[in-house]
């Protein structure tokens, strides 16, 4: 593993050529105009005599040996819906576009490509190695994959050759044009909503709250799998209405997109805030239930009460989940013996 060769990286298709050599990227919602020799807030795509270049194409932070990426169950996306109890090898590179104060992968998300050691790994090789590692799909994911969106386009499709899925797990700061490209490629996707007002988001992840609801509503449009997750932070966007916007919101998209609310634990520079109570949990799981949302997850929790998936219209469980373990509990391919279709399964 060695940092030595990022040298130029590839060229970076989503961007604009401007006058005098500089360039706009259009991967993500920030959209950084950058003269030459600038890099954009990501600080992997960067103006290289005119052209934008992605640092950090086929480069991963990985262990140094053995095949490459981590094998993970699908559940631990979090993704329920999209092909439940298989695994997916997961891979994460440098930096990221957001600053979340509270991020656990810091050590990697606040990195220039530079500071830390990254692995060679063609999209070839991931595909490769999700192959021999008996993984239905491959996930980009620890940091945001928007910023490297070639290296998963060229990923995506080599997994497609080879029958697999590909998935991305993303705050959802990105471009119509990046929901473009990735369409044709991109079967699932897990949003993280970090809360649901604009001065809090802007204070602790330096980002507009409105683009990543817009990233979302891209996927969706474009029939992507889309699951969201809501990080409940005590104190910050835990509160009942703040919830329960969110999840009116959501209904607004489609009350059958599931819906995450996971346990905060302090990290990074939010470590003065204590871990989210069960009891504020279980308000949002019913405020958003209440909404109308009609499959709703409680996460990063022992409880196993709000993990199960059940048919909304008479209770019955068709999949039940002990930690990351999923059992499918009826064939998912019938309805359910009240009629009602099971179609929430990609």
């Amino acid at each position: 593993m060695s940092n030595s060769s990022l040298g130029t990286g590839v060229r970076a298709d989503l961007s604009e050529s401007l006058e005098d050599d500089r360039v706009r990227c259009t991967a993500c919602a920030f959209r950084c105009t950058l003269d030459p020799g600038q890099r954009g807030i990501c600080q992997v795509r960067e103006n290289v005599d005119g052209e934008l270049r992605l640092l950090t194409y086929g480069k991963v932070y990985d262990k140094p040996y053995g095949l490459p990426g981590t094998v993970d169950p699908i559940e631990k996306k979090p993704l329920y819906h999209y092909k439940p109890g298989t695994r997916v090898l997961s891979f994460g590179g440098a930096s990221c576009n957001f600053s979340c104060q509270f991020c656990q992968n810091h050590h990697i998300a606040f990195a220039d490509p530079e500071d830390i050691d990254l692995r060679d790994v063609q999209p070839e090789e991931a595909v490769e190695s999700a192959t021999e590692q008996a993984c239905d799909s491959v996930a980009w994911t620890y940091n945001e994959p928007t910023i490297y969106a070639e290296y998963i386009r060229d990923g995506a499709r080599a997994a497609s050759d080879q029958g697999l899925g590909t998935v991305i797990v993303t705050n959802g700061y990105f471009t119509e044009e990046f929901a473009d490209m990735l369409e044709p490629v991109l079967d699932a996707a897990n949003v993280d909503i970090k809360g649901f007002r604009e001065q809090p988001h802007r204070k602790y992840m330096g980002s507009r709250l409105e683009p990543t609801l817009r990233g979302a509503e891209y996927l969706i449009d474009r029939d992507v799998h889309v699951e969201l997750t809501y990080l409940i932070i005590p104190d910050l966007n835990d509160d009942r209405e703040e919830i329960r916007d969110f999840a009116e919101w959501v209904y607004g998209l489609d009350p059958s997109v599931p819906v995450h609310f996971t346990r905060f634990r302090p990290a990074y520079n939010m470590q003065d805030r204590p871990e989210t109570p069960l009891s504020t949990l279980r308000m949002a799981h019913d405020v958003a239930t209440d909404v109308g949302l009609e499959y709703v997850y409680v996460g990063n929790v022992p409880e196993a009460k709000y993990s199960d998936t059940l048919c909304p219209d008479c209770g019955a469980t068709w999949i039940s989940r002990r930690g990351f373990r999923a059992t499918v509990e009826s064939d998912l391919s019938e309805p359910c013996s009240c009629g009602r279709g099971k179609d929430i399964v990609r």
